[in-house]
């Protein structure tokens, strides 16, 4: 019976204080619901994240962009890379080749791209073990890589642009030439296993219009102290499927099919079976 009265006054308790305190009620209620209008903005933007990384090949890439804004008038990262890849080597100044390095990738990849989903995580592990186990002889090299996004666009005077097909390709559409024509001669071309289908590919760099324009993605080496295939643009070695190395599958296959062409061996030398 004690524990009944005690159980029973604890209620009578509540009752009484929520009769007292009726005036608070409204207060906590109007309270309440301003505190979930004003967090939205803070629950919208931790929603976002769940999906800010899910596509990881984009999340990847863009942390190496060259950005294409300012395309329009020459004056994008991207249009100086290019022209510091033009520039003869005695011309380079010690800045600029701190700033960009002697060798690199350049990768064009795009939202939405298959091809870029399958390569980035041998870039990746290229990446992160560069010098270490059997990325280890790398001569002292640094391990460098750009990415420019050709499917980027801005509005410009009114009117959504492509910065790649509208105003960036038009700039540099002749050293694409060049590299389609002088690629059609390397090593790789020869060695690939799949010669005209490669030779078809290289003539997408010729274009971003038609059935068969621009490829995403398309990897480029520059390597201009290549002594075999370099083009005025510095460009050594051309890639848009990266097979792994040995026919295997994975990250680590195709990490190694990228280490073999940033050292021109394997596949990518004259002599394949050495």
């Amino acid at each position: 019976m004690v524990v009944l009265r005690a159980i029973g006054g604890f209620f009578v308790k509540i009752g009484r204080w929520i009769k007292d305190t009726a005036w608070v009620q409204p207060l906590l209620i109007v309270g309440g619901i301003f505190a979930i209008i004003f967090s939205i903005p803070y629950i919208s933007k931790w929603v976002s994240s769940w999906f800010s990384d899910s596509n990881a090949a984009t999340s990847f890439f863009e942390k190496y962009e060259k950005s294409l804004s300012g395309a329009d008038d020459g004056t994008s990262d991207a249009d100086k890379l290019f022209t510091y890849m033009q520039t003869p080597e005695a011309n380079k100044t010690a800045d600029d080749v701190k700033k960009y390095g002697e060798k690199f990738f350049v990768v064009f990849a795009q939202e939405e791209c298959a091809g870029c989903d399958e390569i980035y995580e041998g870039f990746e592990v290229l990446d992160d073990n560069w010098g270490k186990g059997i990325f280890s002889e790398t001569n002292g090299e640094e391990f460098k890589m750009y990415t420019i996004f050709i499917d980027t666009e801005e509005t410009i005077n009114d009117e959504k642009k492509n910065l790649f097909k509208d105003y960036f390709f038009d700039s540099v559409g002749y050293l694409f030439e060049e590299v389609t024509s002088v690629m059609q001669e390397s090593n790789y071309a020869k060695n690939c296993g799949n010669t005209e289908n490669y030779i078809k590919e290289l003539d997408t760099l010729n274009t971003v219009d038609g059935d068969s324009p621009f490829a995403s993605p398309t990897v480029f080496l520059y390597d201009p102290a290549c002594k075999d295939n370099v083009t005025q643009l510095g460009v050594s070695e051309v890639l848009f499927t990266v097979p792994g190395k040995g026919g295997e599958t994975g990250a680590y296959p195709i990490a190694r099919t990228l280490f073999d062409c940033w050292f021109h061996q394997d596949v990518f030398s004259a002599n394949p079976n050495a």
